[in-house]
């Protein structure tokens, strides 16, 4: 319907900043987007949010981008340089902002839980602007919000990896929720741009630098590849507390009977674990082999000295948990999965000390099977709320595209964890039996 510009408040912002990235940044320069829609219920005419609520959407997000008026520019090779990368912002710069209308009834069929063809979630994903040129920036975020007439919204993100993770572009958008129901941005709101809180002495950001431009040109595309099909389907599956309670209480007793010592077993554990064994189990992977699992951590709380929850930027690092097949799909499979996991969260902190093997271990885990995982419970992704309740749903559809599971606190109970995860179609259907027959 249109398509416009949507800036900070003008004179609140500095006229042009630079803002360098981190080591911890620039490790996801060939990453691609991440993508989330948040799915409401709206039993009004496209007329009425027209009148009633684009207004106030459009005039919060430019209150909020004065906060966080780095996500209105874009990211670019510092002029003079050779491999400084930095998040350039110009007054005047802004997000591009599309609002689409959906004539169709399938609100609702989108906003569930079941099995729904991934292509159909695509023309609710905002396009990030491309540059005309290699040295114009390249933009970090995209808004797009579709209206099924009276049935519900759909507000859709785009946001680059390399310029924030996942704690900065939930804060992000916790921020822009309240503001529209306030119409203000609290003090508390506000971000830290201190790129100094990063310590960096055996200069990672130049080593990786480095280790992405070989890999883009053996590579162009990058590592991340789509997990492609016509017959790629996505389904949202969740674990409510008695379910995490039964099952630490099964892994707890057959690691005691096994004599296997104490690891990290909090809720995300079980939940990694449980998962992962239903999908080594649904992808049929030969026995003999070894299967992956890469889990980012935040490590704010982590470095010393801690960093502000604040900091925007990414602050996360890369856990790698691996298991032998044949002992994941036995019938003790969970505790080894969950012994493998809680291991690998339980050194988070050190991941940071061994950054410099984040790429070889990638690597690595190309040539097995290797389950991501994407977004976290503690983000509150079902506090979004811009005046229409509470959302349906929040997908993250980028995550299916990158074979990566998913993840979120449950939407109906407080403990429950909820995961979104894609397979082809008849690969989904043993999933499914897997995770519903184990996990009562």
């Amino acid at each position: 319907m249109e398509t416009s510009l949507v800036a900070p408040q003008l004179g609140t912002t500095p006229s042009h900043a630079s803002l360098p990235f981190t080591f911890l940044d620039i490790f996801w320069l060939n990453k691609s987007s991440v993508d989330r829609l948040f799915f409401y219920p709206y039993r009004h005419p496209t007329a009425h949010f027209l009148s009633s609520h684009l207004p106030s959407l459009k005039h919060s997000l430019s209150l909020t981008l004065t906060a966080y008026y780095p996500l209105a520019g874009g990211y670019r090779r510092k002029l003079g340089t050779d491999d400084e990368i930095v998040l350039h912002y110009n007054e005047g710069d802004g997000v591009c902002f599309t609002v689409a209308e959906c004539v169709d009834h399938r609100f609702e069929d989108l906003a569930s839980d079941h099995e729904r063809d991934v292509s159909h979630l695509d023309c609710l994903v905002p396009l990030l602007p491309k540059p005309k040129d290699d040295e114009e920036s390249k933009p970090v975020l995209a808004v797009q919000v579709t209206v099924f007439p009276e049935q519900g919204i759909v507000i859709g993100t785009s946001v680059h990896h390399v310029v924030c993770d996942g704690t900065t572009s939930m804060q992000f958008m916790h921020t822009w929720a309240k503001t529209c129901l306030s119409g203000t941005v609290l003090s508390s709101q506000v971000p830290i741009f201190d790129r100094s809180l990063v310590p960096d002495p055996s200069n990672l950001y130049s080593f990786f630098y480095s280790e992405i431009q070989n890999v883009l040109k053996s590579a162009p595309e990058g590592i991340d590849k789509n997990n492609t099909g016509s017959n790629l389907v996505v389904a949202a599956f969740t674990f409510e507390k008695r379910h995490i309670q039964r099952l630490k209480q099964l892994i707890l007793n057959k690691a005691e009977q096994r004599k296997i010592s104490s690891f990290h077993c909090s809720t995300i554990v079980i939940a990694f674990a449980y998962v992962w064994t239903c999908y080594v189990r649904a992808k049929g992977i030969d026995s003999s082999k070894r299967a992956g699992m890469g889990i980012p951590a935040d490590v704010r709380a982590r470095i010393q000295p801690p960093i502000p929850t604040e900091y925007f930027g990414n602050c996360i690092a890369l856990c790698f948990a691996s298991a032998n097949v044949a002992d994941l799909v036995q019938d003790d499979g969970i505790v080894v999965a969950a012994e493998a996991i809680g291991k690998a969260v339980a050194q988070s902190s050190e991941s940071l000390k061994s950054a410099r093997n984040w790429m070889r271990e990638a690597a690595a885990f190309k040539v097995v099977p290797f389950l991501k995982v994407a977004g976290s419970p503690k983000f509150r992704v079902y506090d979004v709320d811009f005046g229409f309740g509470r959302p349906m749903k929040v997908e993250i559809v980028s995550a299916t595209k990158t074979g990566a599971m998913s993840v979120a606190e449950s939407r109906d109970e407080q403990g429950g964890i909820q995961i979104g995860i894609g397979f082809p179609k008849e690969e989904m259907d043993y999933f499914e039996k897997c995770f519903l027959d184990g996990r009562d």
